[in-house]
């Protein structure tokens, strides 16, 4: 499994994210339909670890704030006559404990063993921490 980061360039929350990505302008044909999608220009070398159980890490203003999971990685034609590279992932947005993350151009691979958290986990109840709290924490080595 092996996974990638990605900046989220124009977006503030991940509000902003789920209603860019339920757009229905959007929709995916059948049988994607009922996943959501983000395009980008390099096609992963290693995209059969990101398709075994691997994840989309977004950073929302310089901190790793959620990922999504893959489903399907495929080229399509876009509108300038070029391709593009289509991650097709599940319509879930899972938060993470958020972390900081430099920022950078274009995605990069990302290791399992760097990734945070995910949110329901910190507490070990399934509840979920706030943001800025799980922030601090995590800034002291708490979690």
């Amino acid at each position: 499994m092996l996974n990638i980061i990605r900046l989220c360039v124009g977006c503030e929350s991940i509000e902003d994210v789920q209603q860019w990505q339920c757009d229905p302008a959007r929709d995916l044909p059948a049988p994607w339909s009922e996943h959501v999608y983000t395009l980008t220009t390099m096609y992963p070398k290693r995209a059969d670890e990101l398709l075994d159980g691997g994840s989309l890490y977004w950073i929302i203003k310089g901190r790793i704030a959620f990922r999504q999971r893959f489903v399907h990685i495929d080229r399509v034609s876009s509108e300038d006559g070029g391709q593009r590279t289509r991650f097709i992932l599940r319509r879930e947005w899972i938060e993470t404990v958020p972390t900081f993350a430099r920022p950078f151009q274009g995605w990069r691979y990302f290791e399992p063993e760097r990734a945070p958290a995910d949110l329901n986990r910190v507490e070990g109840t399934g509840d979920v921490l706030p943001a800025e709290m799980a922030a601090e924490l995590k800034a002291l080595g708490l979690i």
